[in-house]
């Protein structure tokens, strides 16, 4: 019998020695290269198709981390749980020398699995990086509780305003962000959520990061909107007015007077408060800025979706919140009634503002929207209505981008079939400068 067990452990050993896969941090683990942002630095680490194998994720390379980018290891860890792998970690016994391994202690990243599988424990982490698992209200209070203690310094207004960002998020996903712990038949438990804070005091600076490995933006939005192109197309239908992925089956939000508006009042406010947010959603990549809002393709996704939002504080800023939500919910019903008025008229509605921000300068995503939605309405024999409400400026470039080539189809067509709003006299004359100059040959319409 002992000859029949060790042959037994001898063989474990070896389907285990064989399926085992070594997953080493680069030195450098974060989401920017040279003050600038490049997720894909870090993304390129995860491999998301490993199962039932022992994985061993190596610290000992890694020089330097950055807290946000290695809170995604614990939901990258957690779903390696979820795929069968046996996870490990080497190379986090050293202590004190401002590593990778040091940045997992201060967040109680070690815990990670013991949080995971007990709903009634979270990360002990350090108070100034607090890493907190959302699953339920009692986490959602317990993140609000460490939000409040960052922003305790400042005006009860600046607090109520960071608040409100931090709680639409979490929101967000708690509702949209689910994910699966399955083993066997037996058991079928949820992967919880994330959120991560720090405190850079020496640039006054609060950083934090909400992620999930649930579906992800496009997927959730499918299910009202399903001729979403890609999850670019998703992310900015998310920061639209009144979207929401839910509407016409059962709706978390129903019950609320801001039904689909939270991302959309979320991304307004952290214009105002001179603020950073990055949504990184499948292969799509949102960025909202104070002056504009970007996007990109990633070459490497991640499933489910997280937001990076960057807050240099103000200790005398003022904001009034009350107003603010009621500027924004004004803003949101009046683009509303624009669409539903447009959409009788059979005209292709586009806030400006909302969908490119207060100076929209990117070219490559001026000739994206012409190519995919512009073009296509215009071919369809629909007017374009063009609203730019709160633009404040515009180049040339981005403006004949989107324009020139629409121009030059409809020939002078064009003075009926495209029609502007709200435009500045100086966005309006480039317009009209760019209009003259594609019709002077008189070409034909579409």
């Amino acid at each position: 019998m002992s000859d029949w067990k060790s042959e037994l452990s001898n063989l474990k050993k070896s389907i285990n020695g064989s399926g085992k896969i070594n997953l080493q941090l680069p030195p450098y683990f974060n989401f920017k290269d040279h003050d600038a942002y490049d997720f894909d630095k870090a993304l390129q680490f995860f491999q998301w198709d490993i199962h039932g194998k022992q994985v061993v994720i190596d610290f000992s390379a890694c020089q330097s981390a950055n807290y946000q980018a290695l809170s995604l290891l614990v939901l990258y860890s957690w779903r390696l749980k979820s795929n069968g792998c046996r996870v490990e970690f080497t190379g986090i016994e050293e202590i004190g020398n401002g590593g990778a391994s040091d940045v997992w202690r201060m967040m109680g990243s070690p815990g990670l699995f013991s949080v995971c599988f007990n709903e009634n424990q979270n990360f002990r982490s350090n108070e100034h990086k607090p890493l907190v698992a959302i699953r339920n209200h009692a986490d959602f209070k317990l993140a609000m509780e460490k939000a409040s203690e960052f922003s305790k310094e400042f005006n009860v207004e600046y607090i109520n305003t960071l608040r409100y960002v931090i709680s639409e998020l979490l929101y967000n996903t708690l509702e949209h962000g689910t994910a699966f712990f399955e083993d066997g038949e037996s058991w079928n438990k949820r992967l919880p959520s994330l959120i991560q804070f720090t405190w850079y005091m020496k640039r006054d600076e609060i950083h934090f990061i909400v992620g999930d490995v649930g579906i992800g933006i496009r997927r959730h939005l499918s299910q009202a909107y399903p001729d979403l192109e890609d999850d670019v197309a998703a992310l900015l239908k998310s920061i639209q007015p009144q979207v929401s992925g839910t509407f016409g089956k059962s709706d978390p939000y129903q019950a609320k007077n801001n039904a689909g508006m939270g991302l959309f009042l979320s991304s307004n406010i952290v214009r105002r408060l001179r603020a950073d947010m990055h949504i990184v959603s499948g292969n799509g990549l949102l960025h909202i800025s104070p002056s504009d809002i970007t996007t990109r393709i990633l070459a490497n996704s991640w499933p489910g979706t997280f937001a990076l939002v960057s807050i240099r504080l103000e200790k005398n800023a003022g904001f009034d919140l009350h107003s603010l939500m009621a500027e924004f919910r004004d803003s949101a019903y009046k683009e509303q009634d624009a669409k539903a008025k447009a959409e009788s008229e059979n005209t292709l509605y586009l806030s400006i503002y909302n969908y490119f921000g207060t100076y929209p300068e990117d070219k490559s995503a001026a000739i994206s929207f012409r190519d995919k939605r512009l073009i296509p309405a215009l071919n369809q024999g629909k007017r374009v209505l063009l609203d730019f409400a709160n633009v404040e400026s515009s180049p040339h470039s981005f403006l004949s981008a989107m324009l020139a080539t629409p121009f030059k189809r409809l020939g002078m067509a064009a003075y009926k079939r495209i029609k502007y709003l709200n435009a500045s006299p100086e966005i309006r004359e480039t317009i009209d400068f760019i209009l003259d100059d594609s019709t002077s040959d008189g070409e034909l319409g579409l």
